[in-house]
């Protein structure tokens, strides 16, 4: 009486299975119909057959049904996704690290590229050989594309697609510290700026242990250590971040142009004085005021733009070579101005100036503690200064997010 009790449970549970299965195979059927007769009138034209699947096939030997000593169980294991992937062609998308994928007419890097496919494309797979895949793709093409090239992986598609057009945006995690931004992807190379933690960053590409990316208001590029970003799900798209990179290019070309005009604009003056002077040494007077501490804050910046370019030198002070104090003090010098050597020192020097108040000549300090940096204000937002190793004297903005966190006052010395 048992085993007959027993029985009529697992054919109930078969015909459950079965009309599962039945019910499945019922909602796939007009998708699957749609898709064949796409595919079949491609495969036609190429001599391939798609078979018809036998329904049945899909269910078979995925119902097990055990009988023990007091229950009888039934593990269900047919799921949708299952019967799918009987009938279905494998659904797959185009990815990679370019714009365009070629396909090929033969599974070979060799082979006529017969077409192009764009990252996300929804292809169906047909075969497999070699490292290459065989696909069906927009309303019955076919050709070859290499492997990996292909993923199943529907987000990873939409991601690759997005990372066309936009960056990602992350954020810096160190805890309170700070990552250094270098020029390369290396330890060897120089040293940019420091990134503080919480700062915001767009990532561009990856290499190696190394991610570039655009940081600060200045969208300056460089190269963190891979391990010190997390990124927030947000995107900022490329083309807008290349149209502000080009309008801070030609307003600091713009900056630079107008302080070499002012730099030869002094220097006719200078030539004018000394014409009319009876005395040279009364003329450089006038134009430097040697020892008076008078000089204007514009001929302080017109003698700093003379040593663009100049390389960085830990200690410098001559125009072989300028540290950042070295170079503020060299210059406030050659206008008759005398300041102490290190930043810190020359924080102390002069009367004290609001940002808001800035003026050209102006010496503005950086640092969170200690004052670990000194430029010369330039105006529009921007000094000159020697910035570190393996760099130049140039002309940078005050108003990037680092040189905004780390801002220490400003001083007038003239």
């Amino acid at each position: 009486m048992r085993n007959f009790k027993h029985s009529v449970i697992a054919m109930i549970a078969i015909a459950m299975i079965s009309s599962l299965a039945a019910a499945q195979a019922a909602d796939l059927r007009s998708t699957k119909a749609e898709r064949e007769q796409r595919i079949n009138a491609a495969a036609s034209d190429h001599s391939i057959t798609i078979a018809e699947k036998d329904m049945t096939e899909a269910v078979k030997g995925t119902a097990e049904i055990t009988e023990e000593e007091n229950e009888t169980t039934i593990e269900d294991v047919v799921s949708e996704g299952e019967i799918a992937a009987k009938n279905y062609l494998p659904l797959a998308y185009i990815i990679a690290s370019s714009d365009e994928v070629n396909i090929r007419e033969t599974p070979s890097d060799e082979a006529n590229v017969i077409d192009q496919a764009e990252i996300g494309t929804e292809v169906e797979v047909t075969e497999s050989t070699d490292g290459w895949y065989k696909i069906v793709y927009d309303g019955g093409k076919m050709g070859y594309v290499d492997a990996d090239f292909v993923t199943q992986n529907a987000s990873e598609a939409q991601e690759a697609k997005m990372c066309q057009d936009n960056y990602k945006i992350a954020q810096v995690q160190l805890e309170g510290n700070s990552v250094r931004v270098r020029s390369d992807a290396s330890t060897d190379s120089a040293v940019l700026d420091e990134l503080e933690d919480g700062r915001y960053v767009y990532v561009v590409e990856g290499k190696d242990d190394f991610i570039k990316v655009i940081y600060g208001s200045d969208l300056e590029e460089g190269y963190i250590i891979n391990t010190s970003i997390g990124f927030t799900g947000e995107w900022e798209s490329k083309d807008t971040i290349a149209q502000k990179q080009q309008e801070l290019k030609e307003a600091r070309e713009a900056a630079e142009a107008e302080a070499r005009a002012a730099a030869e604009r002094a220097e006719r003056a200078a030539a004018a004085n000394y014409s009319s002077s009876s005395s040279s040494s009364s003329s450089i007077g006038a134009v430097y005021n040697t020892g008076s501490g008078s000089g204007s804050g514009q001929s302080i910046v017109d003698t700093a733009m003379q040593y663009l370019g100049v390389p960085y030198v830990w200690g410098g002070t001559s125009p072989s070579g300028f540290d950042c104090s070295g170079l503020v003090q060299y210059v406030c010098r050659q206008n008759g101005i005398s300041i102490a050597r290190v930043a810190a020192d020359q924080r102390n020097c002069g009367t004290y100036v609001s940002r808001e108040n800035l003026q050209p000549g102006d010496l503005v300090f950086f640092g969170k503690g200690s004052i670990h940096h000194v430029g010369i204000y330039v105006g529009n937002g921007n000094m000159i200064h020697a910035p570190q190793t393996g760099d130049v004297v140039k002309i940078s903005s005050i108003n990037s997010d680092y040189r905004i966190s780390t801002y220490a006052g400003a001083v007038r010395v003239y």
